[in-house]
This record gives C-alpha cells, sequence and structure tokens, in this order.
C-alpha cells in the first residue's frame, strides 16, 4: 500500500505533477468537452470537474516539491 501511495502522492512524473494531480487534470478535460459537446448533462460535467479540481488541489497538498 505505502508503494501505491508513493506512486500516486510523492512520485513526480512530468515536470514536477505526480499522477493524482495529472488524472485531476484528465477529470476536469472530460468534464469541460463532454459538457460542450452535449454529450452529459450539467451536474455530471460540474461532478467531473470538481473531482478534478480536488485531485489537483489533493495532488499539489501531498506531493513533494519539484527539485
Amino acid at each position: 500500500m505505502d508503494k501505491l501511495l508513493d506512486a500516486l502522492l510523492a512520485q513526480n512524473i512530468l515536470r514536477g505533477l505526480n499522477l493524482l494531480t495529472i488524472i485531476g487534470f484528465v477529470l476536469m478535460g472530460i468534464g469541460l468537452s463532454q459538457s460542450r459537446r452535449g454529450r452529459t448533462r450539467v451536474p455530471a460535467a460540474f461532478t467531473l470537474m470538481t473531482v478534478g479540481t480536488i485531485c489537483v488541489i489533493a495532488g499539489m497538498y501531498f506531493g513533494r516539491p519539484a527539485s
């Protein structure tokens, strides 16, 4: 379990972003694009963007600073 948490929260994958932050940006992008295309209703898109934002904030809070 510690290795999974280390991979999600502590490893810098792409220019200082950890996996949790990247997942958050992907969720926000999916929510925004689905909302614009009209494939999902507003509450579902809002929920995806909210969860994505929470993931980004958690990833920045728990992650190590980029060196």
